[in-house]
């Protein structure tokens, strides 16, 4: 069975990149389309910085925090833009995005709302914004209980 939507969760580990060289490998065998997606893993700030405020039913959180989230998106585009152009020779096509919040939960989302067919991730990753994620790929652990999909883990 050919995988015709495959996701690579991509932190810029080394086992990120290696997980998406399998992506790309695997897609130019079967044509599939390949997504990148990097979750930016929510801010945990002092409770003294901290501000929520609810406006019109919603909740706003700290200016700090919508800052320090913008950072990372736009230095995360330009990461992407450029691993993205790194295999467009190779005619694989590659969609990016970039969201906030619960690694595992992001990734089990964005699995069951894009119909992907194939999960290609890291046994380990970063965690935050520093440092590995060294809780033996807990974030794998999790993606793969809760997803219907197959999934390859790189190691």
């Amino acid at each position: 069975m050919p995988f015709k939507r495959i996701l690579v969760p991509f932190d810029t580990s080394r086992l990120s990149i290696k997980a998406l060289e399998k992506a790309v490998e695997l897609s130019m065998m079967n044509r599939s389309q390949i997504f990148i997606l990097h979750v930016i893993t929510e801010i945990p700030l002092p409770i003294h910085y901290s501000k929520l405020e609810s406006k019109n039913n919603e909740v706003i959180i700290t200016p700090l925090v919508n800052k320090l989230h913008k950072e990372i998106k736009n230095e995360m585009i330009v990461i992407l833009e450029d691993v993205k152009n790194k295999y467009v020779s190779d005619s694989v096509p590659i969609t990016t995005e970039i969201k906030i919040g619960d690694p595992a939960e992001i990734i089990i989302d964005f699995t069951k709302q894009n119909n992907i067919d194939l999960i290609v991730m890291g046994s380990i990753g970063h965690k935050g914004i520093t440092g590995m994620f060294k809780r033996l790929g807990s974030v794998a652990r999790k993606v793969a209980e809760e997803v219907d999909c197959a999934l390859l883990i790189v190691r």
